[in-house]
């Protein structure tokens, strides 16, 4: 991975539901008033830029789908952390976080109407019309089978995976200086729906270098006694 350079300024990742919430937590309590957060404001306004200068971390969703990935904000951004999750997991996750919590809201809002094809009837119905994870709208970069290995380790300082956040949190501590901290849980979302063998199946292979992209940075963790194999 890339040395970490306290002379500059730290950008995390936050790819949804890869438990961002919770690990956002963390660095808002280390960096305390040099932590500053990339989300769409009240109203939709986008995210507000800073001026990169050493000892800050900014942290978000850098969606470039939506004009607001890294590129768009800081271009000269030069390290990067990031908290990664299985990719079905994380899949899975944005279902019942949809279901549970933000359905409701989005027909309130308007910006569903019931029984549209974005209101989805069961979990195989939202695999099938979202088959694509959405990991690449928040990497900066393109990454292909070629050189996604390169690209993640000349970039990234530290990349932590959802299942053993802790352990990856402490290593992360130690690296920036920091002292240890629990990690809580935060947005949980209930599930109560099984998906089929057959959409299971379509989505993985949909997604083989998402999941290629994830396996690696689990032998990253194994490698360095965070992860059991």
């Amino acid at each position: 991975m890339k040395k970490y350079d306290p002379h500059e300024a730290l950008i995390s990742l936050h790819v949804p539901k890869c438990a961002g919430q919770s690990f956002m937590q963390i660095l808002r309590t280390w960096f305390e008033k040099n932590f500053y957060p990339h989300y769409f404001q009240l109203q939709g306004k986008p995210p507000p830029r800073y001026p990169l200068r050493p000892g800050i971390c900014i942290h978000g969703h850098f969606n470039r789908a939506k004009g607001i990935g890294v590129s768009d904000y800081y271009p000269g951004a030069n390290q990067f952390i990031t908290v990664l999750r299985d990719p079905l997991e994380m899949a899975l996750s944005n279902y019942f976080f949809w279901k549970t919590k933000a359905r409701e809201r989005q027909i309130k809002t308007g910006k569903i109407g019931k029984g549209d094809k974005a209101d989805y009837k069961d979990i195989d119905d939202f695999f099938r019309k979202r088959p694509r994870s959405h990991l690449w709208k928040f990497m900066p970069w393109d990454l292909t089978p070629d050189n996604f290995k390169e690209v993640l380790e000349s970039r990234f300082v530290w990349i932590g995976a959802a299942e053993c956040l802790q352990g990856a949190a402490d290593l992360l501590a130690d690296l920036l200086g920091f002292e240890k901290i629990e990690v809580g849980r935060i947005n949980p979302s209930q599930r109560d729906e099984e998906l089929s063998p057959e959409t299971r199946e379509s989505f993985i292979a949909g997604n083989r270098l998402e999941f290629a992209v994830y396996n690696h940075v689990r032998r990253i963790l194994e490698e360095q006694g965070v992860l059991s194999v």
